[in-house]
């Protein structure tokens, strides 16, 4: 399917209907021997690489990519105009500068070549040939400057080094020679097309050939004006000479700071709107750094820089499922935590979406799969699927969601366009534009708030393993270890050949394996862990708790054995038979308190120290004892 006589109108192509009945690549063909290279650079770039990748991928340009790129390249072509059009003009002034016939197509070129054009015209001027030399090889900044005064630099010295050394000419001729020289310069500023009478105009009149080619209101024109209303002929040849390129500085960072101002005005709109659509916090966020930084920030955000935020993640509520993703890689949509197997941490596929403008109302949104480019995910027979755009209007209006606070009251819900009052929601992993009717088994009433509730997350989420998952629904454990610091580390070999999982959050380390789950061990009590042979020694059964005494706290591990730890004793290590004597005593509250060194060899026997007292062990008649010290 074509995209319509007006939309194609958009891309500001003339054709006839001939056009409607090419093969699609044919079509991109069309499309890209025709846009305008400098209004349309996005669309006749993707136009050529979608023909060269064959007839699918210029069906797919046709009926989706056209679009999102003829937008940015109008809005890129909008917000560059100031730019645009102070480059031409700088430009324009250096051609005349050095009397040099220029096209619109030479003033649309990137300063570097343009500036070779020039280097390539000069004769007569050998400062200025060399400065243009220099320019062609530095940064655009530097290029920048050359034209808008070291190219005016070098030609007035070369003028003076002409003038001085001449000495057939009386200095009465020298200094008229010069006063023609500043004048032409001068008619630079405004492009002013000079005659060999004009030049030899008193000051003040020259000066009024001047103001009626500059812009009126522009500070070129005021400080003319002011130059006109002084009866002092100094005034006039320091107008002609410098004040009028001071003034044209003045007009060009008066133009900058306008664009400024809109660039943040518009970077403010779009970070609104992302706050208000809910459903692109990356775009929000990105555009509150750029207005946190400087101007060219804002403008790179405008250009590009909002488009590289697109894509995010969408993840369940669901307590229980919080670390589980919709996911699809074609036809039926799931929700899923994925499966890392026997990796640390993998990225889970196909769980990333382009959050583009709705298809059917640019006030709600369309998911596009970040994976298969032109395939959305869209409501049929209540089931939600990803499936590739056939550019209809019931396509369309299938693959529109509109978002709305939370329906439990926190993250974002999302209403079909195409169902009303039917929301995106998982049931049984499986997803639907459901409500709670119960209607359909997916209609269900229970658990409709939080499954029909989600929460937009960053793009390209790892496989959820059983930490993280414990991480995302177990709101406390989250509080106590702190967000991660580092990706998850799988051992296939972690203990007696039983895999284990580790990751380190800010205030804890968190473990995992299938018989004792995900436990967290903490500060002090992990550096005594590690010292020991951490997981190959034993794995934590529980979580670092602070012991019931308010002063100390503890882990305890496989086998009995346990790591109890106090600010005034330290981590140490209490297992086997002393360690159950110390709990029939009451652990740290019994008269023993906190044990002050790990259990060691005592004669023949096995002893813990404690703050008050001992606790040991025969080994020989299993008898254990414990005595004031």
């Amino acid at each position: 399917m074509y995209p319509s006589c007006q939309e194609t109108d958009t891309l500001g192509i003339t054709w006839t209907d001939s056009w409607l009945i090419l093969p699609d690549r044919d079509f991109v063909f069309k499309i890209f021997d025709t846009v305008d290279d400098v209004k349309s650079p996005l669309v006749k770039a993707a136009a050529l690489q979608a023909y060269r990748d064959g007839a699918a991928a210029s069906t797919l340009f046709v009926r989706t990519s056209v679009f999102d790129l003829d937008k940015r390249d109008k809005d890129n072509y909008a917000l560059a105009k100031l730019e645009r059009d102070q480059a031409r003009k700088l430009k324009q002034s250096a051609s005349a500068l050095m009397a040099m016939p220029v096209t619109d197509q030479q003033l649309d070129l990137g300063y570097r070549d343009f500036i070779y054009d020039l280097y390539r015209f000069i004769t007569g001027y050998p400062k200025a040939k060399a400065a243009a030399l220099d320019a062609f090889g530095a940064g655009e900044p530097d290029q920048k400057i050359f034209l808008s005064n070291g190219l005016l630099a070098a030609k007035r010295q070369d003028q003076q080094d002409a003038i001085a050394a001449d000495q057939a000419k009386s200095e009465e001729e020298k200094a008229r020679i010069a006063a023609r020289n500043a004048r032409a310069n001068a008619a630079t500023v405004v492009l002013l097309t000079t005659t060999d009478a004009m030049l030899d105009l008193p000051d003040d009149f020259f000066i009024r050939k001047l103001l009626e080619k500059a812009t009126p209101g522009s500070e070129v024109a005021t400080a003319a004006q002011t130059a006109l209303n002084s009866t002092n002929p100094a005034d006039w040849k320091a107008y002609i000479a410098t004040g009028i390129f001071a003034a044209d500085k003045r007009d060009v960072d008066i133009a900058k700071a306008k664009k400024a101002a809109e660039d943040r005005r518009i970077t403010g709109e779009i970070k609104a709107k992302a706050e208000h659509g809910l459903m692109r916090p990356r775009l929000a966020a990105a555009a509150a750094a750029a207005l946190a930084g400087s101007n060219d920030d804002v403008a790179a955000f405008l250009k590009d820089g909002q488009y590289a935020v697109s894509e995010q993640s969408i993840r369940a509520t669901t307590p229980g499922l919080k670390a589980w993703y919709v996911s699809s890689a074609g036809g039926t949509a799931w929700i899923t935590p994925g499966d890392a197997g026997t990796s640390g941490t993998v990225a889970l596929a196909s769980a990333t979406w382009k959050v583009d403008d709705g298809l059917a109302d640019p006030n709600c949104f369309s998911l596009e799969s970040a994976q298969f480019a032109g395939s959305y995910l869209r409501q049929s027979g209540l089931h939600v699927a990803l499936d590739a755009n056939d550019g209809t209007a019931q396509f369309k209006n299938d693959a529109t969601w509109c978002a709305h606070a939370g329906n439990n009251g926190g993250g974002v819900s999302l209403e079909s366009k195409a169902q009303p009052g039917r929301f995106l929601r998982h049931y049984g992993a499986q997803v639907y534009a459901a409500n709670n009717s119960e209607q359909n088994v997916f209609d269900a009433d229970r658990l409709y708030k939080e499954d029909s509730t989600w929460t937009v997350a960053d793009p390209n989420p790892k496989v959820s393993t059983a930490i993280i998952s414990r991480w995302y629904n177990d709101d406390a454990f989250r509080a106590f270890v702190g967000n991660p610091k580092a990706d998850e580390v799988y051992d296939a070999n972690g203990v007696n050949g039983s895999p284990v999982r580790y990751r380190d959050f800010d205030n804890a380390r968190v473990y995992w394996s299938a018989a004792t789950d995900v436990h967290s061990v903490w500060g002090p009590i992990l550096d005594k862990y590690k010292s020991v042979g951490e997981y190959r020694w034993l794995l934590p059964t529980q979580d670092s708790t602070g012991a019931p005494d308010g002063i100390g706290s503890f882990n305890h591990f496989q086998s009995g054995a346990s790591i109890y730890y106090s600010p005034t004793t330290g981590a140490h290590l209490v297992y086997g038979a002393i360690c159950g004597r110390w709990e029939e005593l009451g652990w740290e509250k019994s008269y023993l308190g906190y044990p002050t060194a790990d259990e060691a060899p005592a004669g023949n026997l096995r002893r813990s120290t404690f703050q008050h007292g001992n606790i040991d062990h025969d080994p020989a008649t299993g008898r254990t004892w414990d005595y004031r010290v």
